[in-house]
This record gives structure tokens, sequence and C-alpha cells, in this order.
């Protein structure tokens, strides 16, 4: 059988088809989005990740692998244990978002929101989304975190 692979231009178009669909409720579902993404993460793993070190390598490679969503998503912890940044760049939900902001809608991210969930139920914090910094082209960002 053969395998198959979406394009970006498929999938920026099938995300914000959803989240148009979804209209007013998309803002509230993107957390739960977001929760359920985490988990089927963590569910593939032999257990859970004994330290940050362990859970950068792991999300990581999720990812690069079976989740691959941008060319680039690095996962770093700030040296004070208090916060942590995922830099993304290529990323397929931001150029869905492009095609909503175009259309005079608002895009929303479930990456933001399964990275905050995925640290919390791993690493046992509670992490709060910060913002998010946009420095370049469409589909490149900073998603930043504190964690109490």
């Amino acid at each position: 059988m053969m395998t198959r692979d979406f394009s970006k231009e498929f999938f920026a178009a099938y995300h914000a088809a959803v989240i148009e669909a979804l209209g007013e409720d998309a803002s509230k579902y993107n957390a739960k989005i977001g929760s359920l993404l985490a988990n089927n993460f963590l569910k593939g793993l032999e257990g859970l990740p004994a330290d940050r070190a362990e859970f950068k390598r792991a999300m990581e490679e999720f990812m690069k692998g079976p989740f691959r969503f941008a060319d680039i998503a690095e996962l770093t912890f700030g040296n004070d244990d208090h916060t942590a940044t995922l830099y993304v760049k290529g990323c397929d939900i931001c150029q869905g978002n492009e095609i909503l902001r175009n259309s005079g809608k608002k895009g929303i991210c479930p990456i933001s929101q399964m990275v905050k969930s995925a640290i919390g139920k791993a690493l046992k914090h509670n992490v709060e989304l910060t913002g998010s910094e946009k420095p370049g082209p469409v589909g490149e960002c900073y998603l930043k975190y504190n964690l109490k």
C-alpha cells in the first residue's frame, strides 16, 4: 500500500477550513485540541521523560518524525528553570492562519497549547504561555512559556 504525505498547501488550507468552520468557538477549542495532541505525544512514549533534557529530546524527535508540522521545531529550557521556548520555522499551521487573516478572520495555534499541556503533564509544572514573537516570514515564531 502506498503511503501519502500531504502537501504543505493542503494542510494549510485544511487547517484554515476547520478553524473557519468552528467559527466563534474556534478559540475555546484551541486548548482542548492542544491537550489532545499532547496526550497523543505522551501516549507514544515508553514512559514519561525523567527530566527536561529527556523531554526536549522526545518532543523534538516527535516533531521531526510523525508530527512534522514545520521544517524546524526546537525546544529550549532557560537556565533559570522557569522558562521554555519553542522555536518554529516553516510552520504549516501558520500558513493556514495566514489564509484566515487574509480573509479577515483570526487564526489559532494548537501547537502553543500542545507544548504547554505536554510540559505540564510530563514535567509536573503549571505552565503559562507568555507570548509569541514572530521575527521573520509567516511560519517563523518563538513560543514562550513560564514554568511554575
